[in-house]
């Protein structure tokens, strides 16, 4: 090891340093490898080395973040544990709304379809029949009406998702979340009028 050739300046005391056998040897041997006659340009070298290690591991020990506290894992778990139970509450509290609705609608076809099936037997299965149509004929003519006025709930609910799907593509391009996520739709009266 060379003597450090820098600009620094001595301090012109006499310090007394009183060394364990171990690191007297240890210099000594450090003096002979690289032929070193005074032991104070070593002995320097040596405490600069490890004060430059002390800094560079006080930097890194305050660098490094420290581990959260185990308190603050328990809290953050409790936190999403609870966030998930309402989660699933929510979650269940919709499919019970969601069951009643198709209950609902469930009755409303219900309903409409047993007005439909009086209103024909009591208006239009005589007016049919005066004409001269046949029972069969007339069933026909109320199975032919049912099927329009199906394909008709049918495309207009495959309209209603097309638009839907739209808006929420453009949405999802335009990256604006305040738009109504349900979209529009544009009712339409004269396509209903095409199909009575």
């Amino acid at each position: 090891m060379g003597a450090r050739s820098t600009k620094r300046s001595l301090v012109k005391r006499i310090t007394s340093l009183n060394l364990y056998v171990d690191q007297e040897v240890q210099i000594k041997a450090l003096m002979e490898a690289s032929g070193s006659q005074k032991e104070a340009p070593l002995v320097r070298q040596l405490v600069d080395e490890a004060l430059s290690a002390r800094r560079r591991k006080s930097v890194q020990r305050t660098e490094a973040e420290p581990p959260p506290p185990a308190q603050d894992i328990s809290q953050t778990l409790q936190t999403i544990q609870t966030l998930l139970l309402r989660m699933i509450c929510q979650g269940q509290t919709s499919f019970r709304i969601q069951s009643v609705s198709l209950e609902l609608i469930q009755e409303a076809l219900v309903e409409a379809r047993s007005g439909k099936v009086s209103l024909w037997e009591l208006l239009l299965t005589p007016a049919f029949k005066e004409k001269g149509r046949s029972t069969a004929e007339i069933a026909e003519l109320f199975d032919e009406q049912s099927a329009a006025a199906k394909g008709f709930a049918y495309g207009l609910a495959e309209d209603i998702k097309k638009e839907l799907d739209a808006a929420e593509l453009d949405s999802a391009n335009n990256g604006s979340d305040n738009e109504d996520r349900q979209g529009t739709f544009v009712y339409d009266q004269s396509e209903t009028d095409d199909v009575m």
